[in-house]
């Protein structure tokens, strides 16, 4: 799996978890894509049926943003999210390594009661597909969510904690691999 940070600012908007989006900024195969910037996703690119008809706001003015594309055929909802769960276990672990104290509701991760992170997971002809922000910031996300951020648990550089959760996940996804391929199967 190719793993890249972005250096430069970039917004999501939801197109970005559309198949072969790495590929179409030069990024071929498995990937892990990450990069900072706001966050508006448009209703037509909302993959959540209950976000869409509620017509729900995602949004915020400064996220992390981690999106993964693994290659499958055929490609598996279930497997989107159980890479998705394994996704925000490694942030979990990654943010307890700098003494941020995370609780994890299914895909999602709060400090106290509050929203650190938006996640969905899905899957197409070819790819599983996942998005996980994690607020940089609370400005500019929703009114009728209580929201946590990384500035306020004193982690203000996104770069170096995107370069952790690059490495654990990768981690994760080497050890599984290493793991298939010495067990004899039934």
């Amino acid at each position: 799996m190719i793993s890249r940070i972005l250096p430069d600012k970039m917004k999501y908007d939801g197109s970005q978890i559309m198949p072969l989006w790495a590929y179409s900024i030069g990024i071929k195969g498995d990937s892990m894509v990450l990069f900072h910037g706001p966050m508006d996703v448009a209703l037509e690119h909302m993959k959540d049926f209950e976000d869409r008809k509620e017509e729900k706001a995602i949004k915020g003015d400064d996220l992390l943003h981690i999106i993964i594309e693994k290659f499958d055929s055929p490609a598996s909802m279930r497997l989107a999210y159980y890479m998705q769960r394994l996704l925000v276990v490694c942030i979990r672990d990654v943010l307890m390594n700098h003494g941020v104290q995370t609780a994890r509701k299914g895909d999602d991760l709060f400090i106290e009661d509050r929203k650190l992170t938006v996640s969905i997971a899905t899957a197409g002809i070819s790819s599983e597909k996942i998005h996980c922000g994690i607020n940089i910031t609370t400005q500019g996300t929703p009114e009728d969510v209580r929201t946590a951020s990384l500035e306020e648990s004193d982690l203000k550089d996104w770069k170096p904690i995107a370069r952790e959760i690059s490495e654990t996940f990768l981690r994760e996804i080497e050890d599984i691999e290493s793991d298939i391929i010495k067990t004899k199967s039934l």
